[in-house]
This record gives C-alpha cells, structure tokens and sequence, in this order.
C-alpha cells in the first residue's frame, strides 16, 4: 500500500495567500470603520462587507487547493463570519434609513447622558413598533 502526500505550497502560493489576507483584513477593517460614519457613508459599508466575504471565499478556496496551513483555512472562516455579521447589521441600518436618520440626529444634539438614553429609547420604539417601510 503506497501513501500519496500532498506536494508543498510553491512559495508563489504562500505569497499569494498573505496578499489574500493583507487585502482581506483592510477589507474588514474598511467595513468596521465605515458602520461609524454617519448615514449617507454608512451604505458602503454593506458593500464592502460582501467584498471582504467574496475575498475570503477566494482566498480559503485557493488555501485549500494548494495545502497550505490550517491557521490559514480557520482565518478565512473566521473572516466569513465576520463579513456576514457585518454585512447584516449594516444592512439593517440601511434598511430601516428613515429611523437610523432621527436616531443619528437625536443623538449628535444630546448633550447629556439621559438626552442620549431617550433618543435610544426613542430609537428602540420606533423599531419595535415599525411596521411600513415606506411611511415610518
């Protein structure tokens, strides 16, 4: 009975996997800063969530054709999850635009704690009680 071993990654595709990642973590870095600009600028960061998950796709299928580390195939996951997270929540806040709009209004003129707690309050409401997509 003869064993067939996996042949070792070339080192073009050692290089290209840590291109995979460099690009990949500005990618998710890009999308978490982008959830904290306000509203018109927060709709790219959907965007560049489903660009960090397209990268990462690419990246753990190239790691696992070419053998390379499990460290490497865990970190594409990891990132997966990440994206989707991101990609989710965003686009919530994009959904509900009018309601997330009033909450970042209210929010940039409270100057107190408790000004801050009632526009969440506020904010908290709305979305339990929204029902219209259209017509908030």
């Amino acid at each position: 009975m003869q064993q067939t071993t996996r042949p070792e990654p070339t080192e073009e595709q050692t290089k290209s996997a840590g291109l995979f990642v460099r690009v990949l973590l500005l990618l998710l870095a890009s999308t978490f800063l982008a959830t904290a600009l306000p509203l018109p600028w927060k709709a790219v960061a959907p965007a560049l969530a489903v660009a960090s998950i397209v990268v990462a796709v690419i990246g753990l299928v190239k790691a696992v054709r070419a053998g390379l580390p499990g460290t490497l195939r865990i970190t594409y996951v990891l990132a997966i999850g990440a994206g989707a997270f991101f990609l989710l929540t965003t686009l919530a806040q994009v959904l509900f635009w009018p309601l997330t709009a009033a909450f970042e209004d209210c929010n940039q003129l409270a100057v107190t704690q408790s000004a801050r707690e009632a526009c969440l309050g506020t904010y908290e409401d709305k979305l339990m009680n929204f029902t219209n997509l259209v017509n908030p």
